[in-house]
């Protein structure tokens, strides 16, 4: 007995021993790897966005090894912060090769969820949504070697398992860690403190993004105001989700404080299908929460559209210049060449005709922009974006890419819902109306092309679904 007690003193001895050494190691070589940055920005004269840069994804790595989990969501916070930055390329391979921020940290991304993967032995079929996954990422793949541009395909490609690879590791770590799962609420809190004031900044200085409309709009940290306003909208679903817990008066009106002053970023950004999702998702926090008091709201509703239809009718109010308010302007009546609306239609018209050319399979993932240069009918038409993720898969991946994918969409909101009649607890139901909102938001916009939003909402949907 006292020589078994030995032995296994002895064991544990030398395995924390051998854990030491590995930290030791991992230190180490981070210090070389980090002095080795240095001299890298140093002897190549690199500006100070792109050395930070370099230095964030040189402490990150050895980060991802020691602790897997906290650096799961560091990940969300680093990116927030930098997306702005994430398009400035720091290394161009012949022109071949592009490797920005952005990139650099989405390889590192697959690297390190293939390690954890075969370390901690993950099998991914018993995570939840891996076979719709599957079924997308294989066509993905498989249409890289018809694509008409094949280096912007396997770009996509990498992205889109970025977006698993990161919902398979929360999955894991969520479930694993279920007394630290919350820390992802946090992480998200943390996450938009820049994007916040910054957002507020440029209210208050008027230095937003000026637009062909003439607008000045904020994107906070963010690299295009609607991208700023996807994210607020997730934002304000978390704290609204925080409203309604059991957490004290105190905590319930700072929350209510936070609310408001998402809304009032959300209003600057001037995301019209953002300001219709916040609207859609209030509609039905009331219907939830307030069903009875629904026809107190409707005559205070009706009352106040009589007042202002008088005021307007028949009052000096008639004269006033509401293109002078950028935001009634934005909302009732746009002023530029062509509206946003008109321009989207317009596009897509154009752009449907190359579904009849190749309706199954379509011309390879990430090809839109690609057939969009080849036919800009006007000067106007800058943004070579589909502004409509499913019209954007449907040309790409043919009649086969939008059915695995809308199967992916539908399967996640399905085993949300399914969660809301298990527990009964409205959370679920509410996360479920939000994500379904941002979802649709896709049929207008770039919402899968938003790399920041996407990490968040995957993480999220991981968080939902991971085992209590």
């Amino acid at each position: 007995m006292l020589k078994m007690s030995i032995n296994l003193i002895e064991y544990y001895k030398n395995y924390f021993m051998s854990k030491s050494l590995k930290k030791k190691l991992i230190l180490i070589s981070e210090l070389f790897l980090f002095t080795g940055t240095l001299v890298f920005i140093i002897s190549n004269n690199l500006s100070l966005t792109t050395a930070m840069g370099l230095l964030i994804i040189a402490i990150l790595i050895p980060l991802f090894v020691l602790f897997p989990y906290y650096s799961l969501l560091l990940l969300i916070i680093v990116r927030n912060a930098t997306d702005i930055y994430t398009e400035s390329i720091f290394i161009n391979f012949f022109n071949i090769i592009h490797l920005n921020f952005s990139s650099i940290l989405g390889i590192l991304i697959i690297v390190w969820a293939i390690y954890i993967f075969l370390k901690e032995k993950i099998n991914l079929k018993k995570i939840p949504l891996s076979g719709a996954w599957f079924l997308f990422l294989g066509l993905s793949l498989i249409s890289i070697f018809y694509s008409l541009n094949k280096m912007d395909s396997v770009r996509m490609f990498l992205k889109l398992l970025d977006f698993y690879f990161i919902y398979s590791l929360a999955y894991f770590y969520f479930t694993k860690y279920k007394s630290k799962k919350n820390y992802f609420l946090v992480a998200v809190m943390v996450a938009y403190i820049l994007p916040v004031i910054l957002g507020f900044y440029q209210i208050i200085t008027k230095n937003g993004f000026i637009g062909p409309e003439g607008f000045n709009r904020i994107y906070g940290s963010f690299s295009h105001p609607n991208i700023f306003s996807f994210n607020l909208f997730f934002l304000f679903l978390i704290l609204v989700l925080f409203y309604f817990k059991p957490l004290g008066k105190k905590f319930k009106k700072w929350n209510l404080l936070a609310l408001i002053g998402v809304g009032i970023l959300i209003i600057y950004t001037l995301t019209r299908s953002t300001w219709i999702a916040t609207v859609i998702l209030l509609i039905c926090l009331m219907w939830i929460y307030y069903s009875k008091k629904i026809p107190l709201y409707l005559f205070i509703l009706s009352l106040v559209i009589f007042v202002s239809f008088i005021l307007v009718n028949y009052t000096s109010v008639k004269y006033f210049n509401w293109n002078n308010i950028n935001i009634i302007c934005r909302a009732i009546s746009p002023n530029d060449y062509m509206s946003s609306w008109d321009w989207r239609i317009s596009t897509w018209t154009q752009m449907t005709k190359y579904i009849y050319d190749s309706p199954l399979i379509g011309y390879g993932l990430d090809t839109y922009r690609f057939l969009r240069e080849k036919q800009a009918y006007s000067p106007y038409e800058t943004s070579y974006y589909a502004h409509n993720d499913y019209l954007k898969i449907l040309i790409e991946l043919g009649i086969l890419g939008l059915l695995l994918y809308l199967n992916l969409i539908f399967q996640t909101l399905k085993k949300i819902f399914d969660q809301f009649q298990n527990t009964k607890e409205k959370r679920f139901l509410i996360s479920g109306i939000g994500l379904l909102l941002i979802f649709l938001i896709g049929a207008v916009d770039n919402i899968l092309m938003a790399t920041s939003l996407q990490w968040m909402i995957w993480i999220y949907i991981a968080h939902l679904l991971s085992k209590e």
